[in-house]
């Protein structure tokens, strides 16, 4: 992950229990410094003390569609990859994505190995080329 010796840091936000244990399992003994949250405010709360390179989020969340939390991201922080995950996609939600500038949609079920390749093809991409960590 990342340019040599260095920790990417992630924050994943999901309701689903069962994709937070495994992503955490996953990425347990990897360079990611990972950050998981329930909702979509645990995530904004802790962006205000936490820095990080990529924000995860489902799109179904029990306080907020992950896409308008996406955006709130962006707010903060802007030089952050947004990654947003939906079971279910439409038209409509294709052309926010796009609008909103999202780096990568990801169609669940997910695969955290789909996840890693992902994250590995924004950090090369995006995080060498800005210099950051």
């Amino acid at each position: 992950m990342g340019k040599t010796g260095t920790k990417i840091s992630v924050m994943v936000i999901d309701h689903d229990r069962y994709v937070r244990e495994s992503l955490t399992l996953f990425f347990g003994g990897s360079p990611v410094d990972l950050l998981i949250f329930k909702t979509a405010k645990e995530g904004v709360n802790a962006l205000k003390n936490h820095p990080v390179d990529v924000v995860i989020s489902d799109y179904f969340l029990p306080d907020m569609d992950g896409l308008t939390l996406l955006k709130q991201v962006k707010e903060m922080q802007p030089d952050v990859l947004r990654i947003l995950m939906a079971t279910l996609t439409s038209d409509e939600l294709e052309q926010e994505i796009q609008k909103a500038g999202i780096n990568w949609f990801i169609e669940k079920p997910l695969t955290v190995a789909s996840l890693d390749t992902v994250i590995n093809e924004l950090a090369k991409t995006n995080l060498s080329n800005q210099g950051r960590r």
